[in-house]
């Protein structure tokens, strides 16, 4: 179970704040760093509509206060429901839709805005979750009530990355927790791989989930962000996926290429939490996450936890790897998990080691057992060129 936040890191690489999705990805594109993609900007002008609509929700408006005196409800601001394949730049573009709702308040008027919030969907869940067992001691009768004020008080609009429903406790409350949050007018934008018809696909008594697909339907326009190019997916196949020797060429060939498949988002810094332990990444953006091999390896953590930051990230980039040998066999270990994990849920993985990947291992213990790694190693790196050297 993984919770997270995020605070600002580096605005550097990242959208001017307060600039519209549409003119975002106009500026990375005229700057070379993306390729212009149909699909792409179509669902910018989208979210330049609804960051549109929402601004002007915040200024005072007389037809609104005369509706109000006479009991008349004004009309629902839908969210969206972003869809489409892997590498489609789902994140990025969320990334520009949250950063284009710049100001806490209006600037013209002076207006409060409804305030924002984002994370990924497993996280939200999670903290649903803990939110619903404290709730339970307190207001038994009506949890998730208490629960949806708790979450509104944070921010109206609440921004879901990888909107992925698998377990079935998550399932069973998901209606009932979404409809209290849209009566406290919660405008809700998210992004997933596959159609909300599609979320939970064969889960167990799905019929019981319906509903909740219904209610996202009505209160989320579905936007599909057409098919065309894996962006990420072209970038992995050029990129070496395993820099060495360790120096200081393979450390700046390995931060650039994290600006890459990251889309040059704001690095931030986030803190996945796992069974109460906190796991701090320096630097993230959108779904990549870029960390030292001691801040994962060389620390207390099981499968576990590497299963919830797999569920988290779709690739890590990973510095400082060391060589392996009896004398670091438990830090051996754990990079095993680690790989194991990503490699299962299909995530991609970028690393600078001092060693290559055929003469990671000179240990004792684990010999079977990390033969398997490499071996997922070298099908993960097989996406582009091996290593990197001081002579490249």
């Amino acid at each position: 179970m993984a919770e997270v936040s995020k605070q600002p890191h580096n605005q550097a690489m990242s959208s001017k704040a307060g600039m519209l999705p549409s003119a975002a990805l106009d500026a990375l594109v005229s700057n070379g760093d993306l390729r212009f993609d149909a699909g792409q900007a179509e669902a910018a002008r989208v979210l330049d509509g609804l960051v549109t609509r929402i601004l002007s929700l915040q200024a005072p408006n007389l037809g609104r206060r005369i509706a109000g005196l006479f009991g008349k409800a004004s009309a629902v601001e839908r969210g969206l429901y972003i869809h489409g394949g892997v590498g489609r730049g789902k994140t990025m573009l969320m990334d520009m839709f949250y950063a284009a709702l710049d100001t806490e308040t209006d600037k013209s008027s002076g207006v409060a805005m409804m305030g924002k919030w984002r994370l990924h969907f497993h996280d939200f869940m999670v903290l649903a979750q803990d939110l619903i067992h404290a709730a339970r001691k307190t207001n038994p009768d009506d949890p998730l009530a208490l629960v949806a004020d708790q979450l509104i008080a944070r921010g109206k609009i609440i921004c879901f990355d990888e909107m992925e429903v698998r377990d079935i406790a998550d399932a069973m409350i998901l209606a009932r927790l979404f409809t209290a949050l849209f009566e406290r007018g919660a405008i809700v934008v998210t992004t997933s791989n596959r159609h909300a018809n599609d979320l939970y696909k064969d889960g167990l008594h799905r019929d019981r989930f319906l509903p909740f697909i219904a209610l996202l339907k009505q209160r989320c326009e579905m936007l599909e962000i057409g098919s065309g190019t894996d962006w990420r997916g072209a970038l992995l196949a050029g990129l070496p996926a395993w820099f060495h020797p360790n120096n200081e060429r393979a450390r700046a060939a390995l931060n650039t290429s994290f600006a890459q498949v990251s889309a040059h988002l704001t690095p931030l810094e986030e803190i996945v939490r796992v069974a109460g332990r906190d796991i701090v990444f320096d630097t993230t953006a959108g779904d990549v996450a870029m960390v030292s091999f001691a801040t994962l390896c060389d620390r207390p953590l099981a499968a576990r936890d590497y299963l919830a930051i797999a569920g988290r990230f779709t690739g890590i980039v990973m510095h400082d790897v060391p060589a392996f040998t009896t004398q670091n066999e438990h830090l051996a270990r754990r990079f095993m998990w680690l790989i194991d994990a990503l490699y299962d849920r299909g995530r991609f993985f970028l690393a600078s080691s001092e060693m290559a990947v055929d003469k990671l291992y000179a240990g004792e213990k684990w010999h079977f057992e990390f033969s398997r790694t490499q071996s997922r190693l070298r099908e993960m790196a097989g996406r582009g060129k091996s290593h990197i050297s001081a002579s490249d």
